[in-house]
Formats: structure tokens, sequence, C-alpha cells
């Protein structure tokens, strides 16, 4: 069997039992610290910001770790990291304290997840490069369906919110043990070739390796090449605005449906729900995206987000807090798997950590701040409909701006197309 699938295996278990738990279980747990620690919102939800914006900010720094260690051995320290933020916090007394725990829990996060992973991946697989991220992508949406309301419980059952922090200890040591056991970095590693066919097999026999159905690129752009082509720029700004609404409302999510006398056990099931509906997109995006141009993958489910972020100001039933959930988490999920795969479909691979890390920085720096904009909008007007309905409309620029983009063009290829056209 192609190793490939045991690598893609592995990386899906971290983010289904790390990452999603840290990432949805921080959302259940800020409204029980604002009450029990008596925060505000916005002092508790600027926790959400800082692991974030910290995941974003370290996305090039991890990329430089993984050149330097590769991704089984960062993987297995940054688990270690991000277990022992998590304790920290679960004996977190100030928000000086809780600030910078949450600090160190993205550390290691940065490590275990991120550009290990998705780099991993585009080393691994070419031809089924997208499904390959769906699926992993995935994970984190179906570990937030159980993490969410599971979490949820404990700390109604238990009355303590701080019991949430070792569930979350657990998980990350566990993903740290499962990278160092199975993770892989390269094909080569092990003797064998990318999605497991070898390229002299596949220059005698085309049946076993078929051309891919969309664009990818067979040139291999250097990072500073991609910075100065406007798809690049277009696909990571579509990608932050997916992730700006996305977080506003989860952060801010569970306090704006129980403000509207939707139940707290409901409110975080419909949390749960975004997770579900969000694997459930991300594996559509995976499927399609190997067969269909990303660029409509991202648009569409772009706009099925702020759709939902729309609705969401007049949910005040449970048929429609269950139903701006399912919309927000399919839109958002198609969205997240089309924005990396654009960018390694357009650019390739060789260099697709450095390129992804840049995205991922640009993306979190804009997306931590939904939760702090979102919440501080309330504080001022006592209502989170300016900002939801600001989201909708500045993010429609995006969308239209994917629609419209075509592949970059790189010099070699220019320069050759002239010679051939001699």
């Amino acid at each position: 069997m192609f190793y490939g699938w045991i690598i893609l295996a592995t990386l899906s278990s971290i983010y289904f039992l790390a990452i999603s738990t840290v990432v949805y279980g921080l959302s259940i747990v800020i409204p029980e610290m604002v009450k029990d620690m008596g925060w505000s919102r916005s002092e508790a939800s600027l926790g959400f910001s800082i692991l974030v914006l910290a995941l974003g900010l370290l996305g090039p720094v991890a990329a430089m770790v993984l050149r330097l260690l590769g991704a089984r051995l960062m993987m297995g320290i940054g688990g270690v990291i991000a277990m022992a933020g998590a304790i920290g916090n679960f004996y977190s007394n100030s928000l000086m304290q809780y600030y910078a725990v949450i600090l160190i829990m993205a550390v290691g996060a940065a490590m275990l997840g991120g550009v290990a992973c998705t780099h991993t991946l585009a080393n691994w697989f070419a031809r089924k490069r997208a499904l390959a991220l769906g699926v992993f992508l995935s994970m984190g949406g179906i570990g937030a369906f159980i993490a969410a309301p599971a979490i949820s419980m404990l700390v109604q059952q238990s009355g303590n919110w701080r019991h949430a922090w070792l569930v979350m200890a657990c998980t990350t040591l566990l993903g740290s043990l499962l990278a160092v056991l199975f993770v892989r970095n390269d094909p080569a590693d092990i003797g064998t070739f990318i999605d497991g066919i070898d390229p002299a097999l596949a220059s005698t026999n085309p049946e076993a390796a078929p051309p891919p159905r969309v664009y990818q690129t067979d040139i291999a752009w250097e990072v500073k090449d991609a910075f100065f082509t406007l798809p690049f720029w277009i696909t990571i700004f579509a990608a932050a605005a997916a992730v700006f609404g996305f977080l506003a409302v989860n952060s801010q999510g569970v306090m704006h449906l129980t403000d509207k006398g939707i139940s707290p056990i409901t409110a975080a099931a419909a949390i749960g729900i975004v997770g579900l509906l969000g694997a459930g997109g991300r594996l559509v995006s995976g499927f399609l995206g190997d067969r269909l141009d990303p660029r409509y993958l991202l648009a569409g489910g772009l706009a099925a987000e702020l759709a939902a972020i729309v609705l969401l100001i007049y949910a005040d039933t449970v048929f429609m807090t269950y139903a701006c959930a399912i919309l927000l988490g399919a839109g958002n999920g198609i969205a997240i798997v089309a924005s990396p795969a654009l960018v390694a479909n357009y650019y390739g691979s060789k260099n697709y950590a450095g390129m992804i890390a840049v995205h991922g920085l640009v993306v979190i720096v804009i997306g931590a701040l939904g939760p702090i904009v979102a919440s501080k909008v309330f504080e001022s007007l006592g209502s989170y409909t300016p900002v939801f309905l600001s989201i909708a409309a500045v993010s429609m620029i995006p969308v239209l701006a994917t629609l419209w983009m075509r592949p970059p063009q790189h010099k070699e290829a220019v320069i050759q197309s002239l010679q051939g056209a001699q």
C-alpha cells in the first residue's frame, strides 16, 4: 500500500485529536471563564485572538524549523509544548497568565499542525492533492463536532471549566506521539515516489499516471516570484475573509445565540454542527478540487459563509440556529480547502512550505481580528448586527476577484511560449 495513505491517516488523526480540540474547545471555555473570572467578553476573547494570531505569525518560523528538523521531529516537540500550555491554563488565575499560556499553546500547535502537515501532504500527493487536503482538513471539523458538545457537557456537568484544559493536554500529547511514530517527511525517505508512481513508469505508461484534470503548474515557483503575482494575493485575501468571518462567529456565536434566547447546550451543538458540516464541505471541496477549478469552490464557499453570517442576525429559533450552522460550516469548509489547493496548483510543491507559511501568516493575522472586532462592536453598540453585515459586504470583493482571476504565468513559461511562436 502507498505509504502516503498512512501519512494522511496520521496527520488527519492529529488534526482531529489535537488542533480542533484546542480551537473549538476554547470557544466553549471562554463564556465560562467570563462568568467565573469576572472578565469582560473582549478580555476573554483576546485569548482566542492571541491563539489564532500567533498560529499565523509563527507560520514562517515553523517553515524554517521544518527545514532544519523535518516534520516528524518538529511535530513531536510541538505536541509536548502544546500539552504544557494546556496544563498551564488549568492553573490560570489571571488575565496575563491566561494570555501567556495561550501563547505557549500556540507555539506548540504551530509546530504540531499547519505548515508541517500541509507541506508533508503536498510532498506525498500531486494528482490527489485536493482530496488529501480535503480529508485532512475535514478531520478538524469532525473533531469540532465531537469536541464542542463534549467539552460543553463536561464543563456543565462538572461545573469546572478547568477540566477542559486537561482534555486538551491529553489530545495534544497523543498527537505528538502519533507524529513521532508514523510521520515521514518525504517519499524518498522510504524509497518510494510522490503518489506512489515511479516517474520512469509514468513516462512509458500514461495510463499508470493520467494527467491532472485541473490546472497544475510544471514549474517550481520561488516564493519571491509568487509574491509578485496577483492570483497569490487574491487567493490569500479570499481565505482571510473566510477566516475573519468564521472566527468572529466561532468566538462570539455562543454568546450571540444565548443573548437571543437560545440555550447554551443548543448553541454549543450549533458550533459542533458548524464543525461537522465544515468537515463535509472540506471533503466535498477535496473531492471536487481535483476535477473542478478550485477557484470556483473558493468563491462559492465564501459566498455561502457570508449568507450564513447575515442569517445569523435573525437566528432566534433552534431551526434557524441549525440552518445557519449548516450553511456556515459547509461554506467555510469548502473555501478552506480550495485556498491551499490553489496555491499548490498554481505554484508547485517544491517551495510550498514557504508559500503556505506566508499565506497562513496573512490569513491568520486578518482572521484573528474577527473576535476582537466583533466583541468590541458588541460592547460599544450592544449588538453584533453591524459587524456581521460589514463582514458580508466587504467579503463580496474577494468573491468576485476569485471568479475573475486566472493561473499566473511564470516568466520561464512566457519565454518558452515566445520562443515556440517564433
